[in-house]
């Protein structure tokens, strides 16, 4: 198989450093702390997740939840009730007689999925009363099942699209109830979750631990690299691996990916060329999706997105000789504009 995993979690062995982050969210979930998990994009938040829970064994339950599909507070209490139903304790007709007497006031409803035999749980909810009853109902479940739970909630800032209101107080009540339950947040838009939890005027204001993800460190990440093609009589150089991640900035995926790429190909040693080459190819495949970028933004938004990838760190973006250089206006006009590609996810800016 190919070494370089680009979803997904395979083993230890194909999982790069990380030991200290780790550890620290393995003591968090031990000791009962919140924490709220902080990066760029594809750095590799979900796979350090799926690794904590690998290593958590049996000594904790660990429920992963992706929020990216939801859309309405509907959505957040299906997908919980049947992570919760799922992985909380094996299901037998007595756990179904439990939970049906345990949620009898929102008319739950089974089915199994003739294919996966998992348990489906629907809920019956038609009013604002009826899914904040249905959430407090949820988190009581999970305290009575009095077991060492840790809940992930990937993609968390997506709660800040649905219609419902005081969501994040809802959640808050119930969340800061339990003493004995682990919950981790994490997302892709750095700014808004974090202003979720960093807003004196918000719910969770204060109330996790903020860990920052940063880049694994070349030290780390160069020898990984070297010894799964080593390992596999495939020749490659420490400065070709330098290349592959100094190349990628350093960001996890496309240090990953870009190194996929390059073991299936059929030869046994590795060049500097193959390396370019390959990157101009990839390039190349996602040719479609920079073309719909300039579809998708305005002319002036696209221009300041193209600025900003020429120069690759601009730490002054508003200053007069980048505007200057780049014939970008005024610096109100572009402020406005990096705010919309920040909300996008076209732009990274710094958040500490």
């Amino acid at each position: 198989m190919n070494p370089f995993i680009l979803s997904g979690y395979k083993s230890p062995k194909y999982f790069c450093d990380r030991e200290i982050e780790t550890e620290r969210v393995l003591n968090a979930m031990e000791n009962s702390r919140n924490i709220t998990l902080v990066s760029e994009r594809k750095i590799g938040k979900t796979a350090l997740l799926n690794h904590v829970e690998n290593l958590s064994n049996n000594k904790v339950v660990f429920i992963y939840i992706d929020l990216y599909p939801t859309q309405k507070l509907n959505d957040f209490i299906k997908i919980l009730a049947n992570k919760l139903l799922q992985k909380l304790e094996p299901f037998s007709e007595k756990v179904l007689r439990n939970i049906t007497q345990f949620f009898k006031s929102i008319n739950p409803k089974f089915s199994i999925d003739p294919q996966s035999g998992i348990p489906n749980l629907e809920l019956s909810i038609n009013t604002v009363r009826e899914a904040e009853e249905s959430i407090h109902l949820l988190f009581k479940y999970l305290r009575h099942s009095q077991k060492k739970v840790t809940i992930a909630f990937d993609e968390f800032q997506q709660i800040l699209t649905y219609p419902e209101k005081n969501i994040e107080a809802l959640l808050r009540s119930e969340i800061q109830n339990d003493n004995e339950s682990c919950f981790i947040f994490s997302g892709s838009h750095t700014h808004f979750l974090l202003s979720i939890f960093n807003e004196y005027s918000r719910p969770f204001y204060q109330s996790t631990e903020i860990m920052e993800l940063k880049k694994i460190n070349i030290d780390k990440y160069a020898p990984f690299i070297s010894n799964h093609f080593t390992e596999n009589d495939k020749q490659i150089n420490t400065s070709q691996v330098e290349h592959i991640y100094n190349i990628n900035r350093g960001i996890t995926y496309n240090v990953q990916y870009l190194s996929n790429k390059l073991y299936s190909l059929e030869v046994n040693k590795i060049t500097t060329e193959f390396i370019d080459e390959t990157l101009v190819q990839i390039v190349k495949e996602n040719e479609i999706t920079y073309y719909n970028y300039r579809e998708l933004l305005s002319g002036f938004h696209f221009k300041i997105l193209k600025s900003i990838a020429q120069e690759e760190i601009v730490e002054k973006p508003f200053s007069g000789s980048f505007l200057r250089k780049h014939n970008l206006g005024s610096a109100s006009s572009v402020k406005s504009a990096t705010t919309i590609l920040q909300n996008k996810g076209l732009i990274i800016t710094d958040y500490e």
